[in-house]
């Protein structure tokens, strides 16, 4: 089966960003699968830690006074460690987040600049197949221009259109990701399959 050449050039960035874009979803399950149980293990240690107020005064033995200190010290310092350890996991989940989006971005990209090498512009590209009454042409070009200029907020009415259709709302983030899980891009096959389509001369 003849390949465009595009493609063909294109297959190793394509093929191993949608592995590492896969990757970065399974550890990003797992962070938040090992955050949500850290915070179930730190919300009665915090609350146990906030219990334990021991009143000099009262008449507990000198010796029995220690060891509620010590106690109290020792889960103060549990508390402390999970509560960081969950700082910690809250930060890689962001950073996950992020990196997920820039590789969906890129592959985007990869895929929009087939666009315009081989139609030049975007009524010149067949159109592909049709999601949510929006052909694939136009979610891969406005979805790479909403990714590309993000940061700016402001948005052209051909990139507004486009989200409107599609039922993605607009916001002043990366919203590659989205525009990937909506083209089902999960696999390279069905890029691939997409891509020849549209890159037909």
């Amino acid at each position: 089966m003849f390949v465009n050449s595009y493609i063909a050039d294109t297959k190793y960035a394509s093929e191993n960003l949608i592995m590492l874009i896969n990757d970065e979803e399974r550890c990003l399950r797992e962070l938040k699968s090992t955050y949500a149980l850290l915070k179930k293990r730190h919300k009665p240690l915090y609350e146990d830690f906030l219990q334990k107020d021991f009143d000099p005064d009262s008449n507990f033995s000198e010796y029995h006074l220690m060891n509620a200190f010590n106690k109290q010290a020792s889960l103060n310092e549990k508390t402390a460690e999970v509560a960081q350890e969950i700082k910690r996991l809250e930060q890689s989940i962001l950073t996950k987040q992020e990196s997920i989006k820039s590789l969906s971005g890129a592959l985007l990209q990869i895929a929009k600049q087939g666009l315009s090498l081989v139609h030049g512009k975007l009524s010149d590209c067949p159109n592909g197949r049709s999601i949510n009454g929006e052909f694939i042409k136009v979610i891969i070009w406005q979805g790479r221009n909403q990714s590309l200029h993000f940061e700016d907020g402001h948005f052209r009415k051909p990139v507004e259109q486009c989200f409107k259709k599609i039922n993605i709302p607009l916001e002043k983030k990366n919203l590659a990701k989205e525009i990937i899980d909506l083209l089902g891009w999960r696999n390279y096959k069905q890029y691939e399959s997409d891509l020849m389509l549209l890159l037909q001369p």
